[in-house]
């Protein structure tokens, strides 16, 4: 009796979930911007600390202008590095300053960084600091997402008919759904992968190395920070060291809800 309830339940939850996803409703975390996406706002803040000079060209943020992901939970930072000496520029990292005088390092995984955000967002909201993310108010921690697997409801305690139970299970999902299951995970992976290219054609990598009279331009990602105070990248030209440190004052309110 146990054994038939526990496959009753199972059959139940997993013809949900197929009616869920049936219509092909893929996930948002791997969607890319709407084509009708306004363009990034230049910026063009610059400081030099010869013979480099750094340039801030724009920065892109969560649901804002220039976005490329539909909900990308990161900031993009777009620098133009110019090395105007006579000698190699090395540039080894990067950090952003965040509101707490806290330094934030850019990401090389888009899905590792996403993350990141998320928990940052939870320490800074301990702070009492009230959030934003990006260009309006979008609540990170609205709902919890349970991940579904075939392989622990195959696998769980009381399920002792093995293949039997698991053919009585499967036999309750649609072909049609079964169907849809295939083609929102084949697409889910699809749009994962551009993402990621995209991801990577557009990052910075570091350490970086800019050639006498070469200037290099690529986005560093960041973590959702709040407030930035400073963007700063140190270096060396050839054997003198140098440090780029550029003031991010216009951006002080960047996520962070307006005052009453």
């Amino acid at each position: 009796m146990r054994s038939a309830y526990f496959f009753r339940l199972t059959a139940g939850t997993m013809l949900g979930l197929s009616l869920a996803l049936a219509g092909c409703v893929t996930s948002k975390k791997y969607k890319m911007a709407k084509a009708d996406t306004p363009p990034a706002a230049p910026l063009g803040w610059s400081v030099a600390a010869p013979p480099a000079e750094l340039t801030l060209a724009t920065v892109i943020v969560f649901k804002g202008p220039g976005s490329w992901k539909r909900e990308a939970r990161w900031d993009e930072y777009v620098v133009k590095i110019a090395n105007h000496g006579t000698q190699p520029l090395t540039v080894p990292t990067a950090t952003l300053t965040d509101l707490l005088g806290q330094p934030q390092l850019p990401g090389s995984d888009p899905w590792k960084l996403e993350k990141l955000s998320y928990t940052n967002w939870d320490k800074y909201g301990k702070t009492g600091l009230k959030l934003l993310a990006g260009a309006g108010a979008v609540a990170l921690y609205g709902f919890a997402v349970t991940a579904v697997s075939f392989g622990t409801f195959m696998a769980a305690p009381g399920a002792a008919a093995g293949a039997a139970g698991a053919a009585t299970v499967l036999s309750a999902i649609p072909l049609v759904a079964v169907a849809d299951i295939v083609i929102v995970a084949a697409m889910n992976h699809n749009n994962k992968d551009k993402v990621q290219q995209e991801f990577d054609r557009r990052r910075l990598t570091l350490p970086l190395t800019v050639a006498p009279g070469a200037t290099v331009i690529g986005s560093l990602f960041f973590p959702m920070t709040p407030g930035p105070r400073q963007l700063t990248l140190p270096g060396r030209a050839g054997d003198t060291p140098l440090t780029l440190e550029l003031g991010l004052k216009p951006l002080a309110g960047l996520h962070l809800k307006p005052a009453d």
